[in-house]
């Protein structure tokens, strides 16, 4: 296993990006496409029903946009 010193600041930059940032495209078929589950203001969910997958997914997304900048 690599060991890498990750820099949690950018990450957790990317993370917040993911929750609470709409792409550009709307055409969700695209890979950068991305839909905010959470108000970048309020805080507070976008849809009723968000859950911890939803999260997740916003992470592993952030996880490999950080991975590809470095």
């Amino acid at each position: 296993m690599r060991q890498t010193k990750i820099d949690m600041g950018v990450l957790r930059k990317l993370f917040l990006k993911w929750l609470t940032e709409d792409s550009v495209t709307e055409d969700a078929r695209r890979k950068e496409f991305n839909q905010a589950i959470f108000d970048p203001t309020e805080g507070f969910q976008c849809f009723n029903g968000t859950d911890l997958d939803m999260v997740m997914e916003k992470f592993d997304k952030a996880v490999r946009e950080y991975e590809k900048g470095e």
